[in-house]
């Protein structure tokens, strides 16, 4: 699975990153724009002290990039650990389907 993930800083990291990652699994990071997140780098470190199996773990500078580096990838793409992060998206898509 490709997990696009940008949590904020007042949840449970460790809990989220456990409950999700797997061996194999590659994650893209990212900042939740507008909100008080944790950081790409921080969530970086700790997913590979929970996972150090995965195939790989980068940060990226926003939700954009780092789609457009995950579904290049013939797997599964998930965005998730915040509804901020997944109301930013269809904020994106809805965006371009108007500039089409």
């Amino acid at each position: 699975i490709n997990w696009v993930i940008g949590i904020l800083a007042t949840k449970d990291c460790d809990d989220i990153l456990k409950a999700l990652l797997k061996k194999g699994d590659r994650l893209y990071l990212v900042p939740i724009p507008d909100q008080n997140s944790t950081s790409p780098a921080e969530l970086a470190a700790l997913a590979q002290i929970i996972c150090p199996e995965l195939t790989l773990c980068q940060t990226f500078p926003d939700l954009t990039t780092a789609l457009d580096n995950a579904v290049v990838e013939n797997n599964l793409t998930v965005i998730c650990g915040s509804l901020y992060l997944v109301g930013h998206f269809l904020k994106i898509q809805t965006s371009r389907i108007h500039q089409r």
